[in-house]
């Protein structure tokens, strides 16, 4: 028999856990956050913003590839996730001695070696990003990223310069027209209050990661009063007006807390709108709350849900592997060892919002136990801090924002959501897709198919080695039991598996090809020849790539200045001339999704 501990109710977000670091180190003689945070020793002097301009350190020094450390995350955001009001979903790595609570062991380079592979902090560099997903990032040329985020912070165009600066990135600043710094409303003042939560970390965060993917990108910072739901949504609405093609959102909150004026805030057909899909696994599990539901913005059906993976990269920095992100370990060990959620990526069918028929007539959806519901995610990225990426933050917002100023790394679902809108717009965005996620449904086998771990508390072991945690009282915690405690029709919906699945979606990013528009490929058969005046018939072959696709209308230009339309895949027609005609065929699927053919024709007396 397996016996767990008894739930514990918590005092807010990380409150106790931090308590219990603090004291930890402070036995072994230092400040946890001090003690461990090799980052911040090493680079804090790396650059400093000054009235005048920026002034330049010499390049810090990043530790040793393959050098073993500890570390354990800290949200940058620590408000408890709540109804009503978001919290950003970035995590920040803090080294910590090997005796610290919680502390998980990883390799400094995630497994790269060259000196081009390890960032500052020895984080992921946007080389990296590039190398292990395959993707052009210099591209992007005419498309536009919004990001939005709560509140001001006041260093982020001078921080995004250092970046820049220090991996020979092209500059992209408010001086060059590059990057755009706004209120709710669109207007470049007032600006918001600076932030005082942790909130400056995440627009770092995704500032800097949008830049590394798409370097040709234009960047719209759209910043929220608060984090509020309202507000938030406001500037959702404001980013889409300014022409923004892509729109990142990388904070969240229980889907209970939407209502009608807010799920509208994200529905904008032929604009890709991506959120992260949060930091606490399979129905906020980690949390022990007791919540049982995913995350919204992400479980709207309107937006491209982002899950979150652990990255493992070969010497050259290619990437090695991938896993579902989970660092509560087997059975939420660590969390329950600890009293603290240690991450995971979010995800778990929705409870109030129905799934798209491309996601519902997947092949194996069954065995996700949704039902109809939506299930996040569509898509994953890497968000595990311990294979995190180093960002640049020279501001100081007080202990939220701690290692701030430095070189520090970081990763959450945060992480994730910026890659991908990012990805998106180097393939030139939605292409005139009402709801791009279709697109990625379309493109299933040249993703990246993630098929180790989970999300859930299970971490992808299933019913028959783990024990049934739902009888715990704190609510769904894996998907390999029913809230009941049945052994589920399957765990296909927090488990990594071969093809779709709920942790990851459809995989990550192998090339940006998986993001281009698709849609049926069509074949015409038929003769080649025709007789002046004698009726002839064609058929169209067609194979639509969506799952649940099917062909819906067929128009048919005969070449001669005549045209028809069917529903079916046959037509037939009449020449009145003779000559040499090419039909041109056009066939549009349920989902709008379209495929073209030609054919050649020599009309005879």
């Amino acid at each position: 028999m397996t016996h767990y501990p008894k739930i514990k109710e918590k005092s807010g977000r990380g409150s106790r856990y931090w308590l219990t670091v603090a004291a930890a180190a402070a036995a072994v003689g230092g400040s946890a956050l001090t003690a461990a945070s090799a980052t911040a020793a090493t680079t804090a002097s790396t650059a400093t913003v000054t009235a005048t301009g920026i002034s330049h350190s010499p390049t810090p020094v990043a530790p040793a590839a393959g050098t073993v450390q500890y570390a354990v995350g800290k949200r940058a955001c620590t408000q408890t996730p709540r109804p009503g009001t978001a919290t950003c979903d970035a995590e920040i790595k803090v080294i910590v001695q090997k005796s610290t609570p919680g502390a998980h062991r990883f390799v400094v380079g995630a497994g790269a070696s060259g000196h081009d592979t390890i960032g500052p902090a020895g984080g992921l560099t946007p080389g990296d990003l590039g190398t292990a997903y395959n993707l052009n990032t210099t591209g992007g040329s005419g498309q536009t990223v919004g990001i939005v985020d709560a509140y001001n912070d006041p260093n982020i165009d001078a921080d995004l310069q250092t970046f820049d600066s220090q991996y020979g990135l092209s500059t992209c600043s408010e001086g060059n027209g590059c990057l755009r710094v706004l209120n709710q409303s669109g207007n470049a003042t007032p600006l918001p209050a600076d932030d005082d939560s942790g909130w400056s970390v995440e627009e770092t965060l995704d500032v800097e990661t949008v830049h590394s993917v798409c370097q040709s990108c234009h960047i719209i910072l759209v910043e929220g009063n608060s984090d509020d739901n309202a507000d938030l949504g406001t500037a959702e609405d404001s980013a889409v007006r300014l022409g923004a093609n892509e729109v990142t959102n990388s904070f969240g909150e229980p889907e209970s807390g939407s209502d009608a004026s807010y799920q509208a805030d994200f529905n904008h057909p032929g604009t890709v709108i991506t959120a992260s899909a949060a930091d606490d696994g399979y129905y906020f599990y980690d949390d022990l709350d007791g919540i049982s539901e995913p995350s919204i913005p992400a479980s709207y059906s309107t937006t491209v849900s982002v899950g979150g993976t652990s990255l493992f990269l070969d010497q050259g920095g290619r990437r090695q592997s991938e896993s579902v992100w989970n660092d509560n370990g087997p059975q939420d060990y660590f969390e329950r060892a600890f009293d603290q959620p240690l991450g995971a990526g979010g995800g778990g069918c929705s409870t109030l919002f129905t799934a798209r028929d491309w996601q519902k007539s997947l092949g194996g959806w069954a065995s996700t136990g949704c039902g109809s519901g939506r299930l996040d995610n569509d898509v994953s990225a890497d968000a595990d801090y311990l294979t995190g990426f180093d960002i640049y933050d020279s501001y100081d917002c007080g202990d939220a924002c701690s290692p701030a100023p430095a070189w520090f790394t970081l990763g959450g679902t945060s992480l994730s959501s910026p890659i991908i809108a990012a990805t998106y717009a180097l393939a030139g965005g939605a292409h005139g897709v009402n709801y791009p996620a279709l697109t990625l449904y379309g493109h299933r086998a040249q993703a990246y198919d993630v098929t180790t771990g989970g999300n859930g508390w299970c971490d992808g072991a299933g019913a028959s080695e783990c024990a049934n945690p739902n009888s715990l009282g704190a609510g769904v915690l894996d998907c390999a039991y029913t809230s009941a405690g049945a052994v589920a029709v399957g765990d296909r919906a927090c488990d990594a598996l071969s093809g779709y699945d709920g942790p990851t979606g459809v995989g990550t990013p192998n090339g940006s090809a998986m993001f281009n528009k698709t849609g049926p490929s069509v074949d015409i058969n038929g003769p080649n020849t025709a007789t002046e005046g004698h009726s002839v018939k064609f058929t169209a072959k067609v194979t639509d790539p969506f799952p649940g696709g099917v062909a819906a209308h067929y128009a048919w230009n005969w070449g001669d200045g005549s045209t028809s339309t069917t529903t079916t895949n046959s037509a037939s027609h009449t020449y009145k001339t003779t000559g040499t005609h090419t039909i041109k065929l056009t066939v549009t699927d349920n989902y709008l999704g379209t495929g073209t053919a030609s054919h050649g024709v020599k009309v005879n007396k």
